[in-house]
């Protein structure tokens, strides 16, 4: 899959813009973020901590955009709340494509659809910083690099 690779080489990802432009379709935008160089120092409760840097975007930064001209579902889950544990089996880091999870199972339970009707599908999941999106396709995603460095392929 097209920039699979290139996504999971970056230590972090940041979601962008995420929005409907059709009926049914999904698109959002995934930012390569990095450490910077600058450190700063906090004050909390009293105590100073120093030496810290931010994870942020920077304008040499890869954009993605991510398009999903149909799916079954789709979730934004604040990070904070995400669990993982051994049952779920899936390839990829920060972009992932499941063989086995628990919203698969969900969407099993909770919608109409079957490998029948509309047909196989999966689950493909954006690990970013502060949110996680998960999204259920019979179809493969459409990616394009909107600006930074092609990485890999």
């Amino acid at each position: 899959m097209k920039y699979f690779d290139n996504i999971n080489n970056h230590k972090y990802i940041y979601l962008g813009d995420i929005g409907e432009p059709e009926d049914n379709v999904l698109r959002f935008t995934i930012e390569e973020a990095g450490v910077s160089d600058e450190e700063t120092t906090i004050e909390i409760s009293g105590s100073e901590l120093s030496g810290l840097r931010s994870i942020e975007v920077t304008d040499k930064s890869c954009i993605y955009e991510i398009t999903f001209d149909s799916y079954i579902s789709y979730s934004v889950l604040n990070e904070s709340y995400c669990g993982v544990d051994d049952y779920e089996e899936y390839d990829g880091r920060l972009f992932c494509v499941y063989k086995k999870s628990h919203y698969l199972n969900y969407v099993g339970k909770a919608s109409l659809a079957t490998s029948d009707y509309p047909g196989p599908f999966k689950h493909y999941g954006f690990n970013c910083l502060n949110h996680i999106v998960d999204v259920i396709s019979t179809e493969e995603p459409s990616i394009k690099l909107l600006s930074g460095r092609h990485l890999i392929g």
